[in-house]
């Protein structure tokens, strides 16, 4: 599903992020990507999205290599892969249902599926008696649960979650690694870059760990290992 082959990235001011990276992600996996701050996990992410380009190699992401993909292709790329963020993200102006249903509308979705759709996604993620509420009146936890229903609207067979532990206490974390676990026995990849040892060690998947844009670790069952 995710292929680095010989993957370097160096940035116009000389650092390198990424360097030498041979990886591959089968389909369904469930994969941590652990490492201190200035590893290249963010790196990593930004070049399977096409926000940035490698210096060198491939990227491979669902059997196309996007190493090249012409700009006017990146849109449909990106439908294949659901992101959460950290923050969030979502648009206070919009209700539950309005936010998750927005990520059907870009894709110019039938009204009649985004009627069918968003209520069956809300009771996946335990919302459903909150789509009528905006972001203000969730807590933390209710919020990236809406985040992670957005990202799995449109069926993405990868989904990227970019430290979506980050700002939750840890009983509201663990809730929401069962919700990603649940949507990958779905059978939908997922790829989570964490700083979240607890969690990593508990979860007992399999473990990518990056130091200096290098994997320096990859083992299944493994363990957070870094002291921060």
């Amino acid at each position: 599903m995710i292929k680095m082959l010989n993957v370097s990235k160096k940035y116009n001011n000389g650092v390198i992020a990424v360097a030498n990276m041979n990886l591959n992600i089968k389909r369904g996996d469930f994969v941590f990507l652990v490492g201190p701050s200035g590893a290249g996990k963010s790196t990593f992410i930004k070049m399977l999205l096409k926000e940035e380009n490698p210096t060198s190699g491939h990227v491979v992401v669902d059997d196309l290599d996007i190493t090249k993909l012409h700009r006017r292709k990146v849109p449909e790329l990106r439908r294949k892969i659901g992101v959460v963020f950290q923050d969030f993200r979502l648009l206070p102006n919009k209700t539950v249902y309005e936010n998750i249903a927005f990520a059907m509308e870009i894709t110019e979705t039938k009204p009649r599926d985004i009627r069918k759709h968003v209520p069956m996604v809300l009771s996946i993620v335990g919302l459903a008696d909150k789509q009528k509420m905006y972001p203000d009146q969730l807590s933390g936890g209710e919020q990236q649960r809406v985040s992670i229903a957005r990202a799995i609207i449109n069926n993405p067979p990868i989904l990227i979650a970019d430290e979506p532990t980050g700002n939750l206490d840890p009983e509201t974390s663990r809730e929401i690694m069962k919700l990603l676990l649940q949507i990958n026995r779905r059978g939908t990849t997922v790829l989570m870059a964490t700083h979240d040892k607890e969690i990593v060690d508990l979860m007992k998947q399999r473990v990518i760990a990056i130091e200096k844009g290098r994997v320096v670790r990859d083992e299944l069952g493994g363990k957070y290992g870094y002291a921060d």
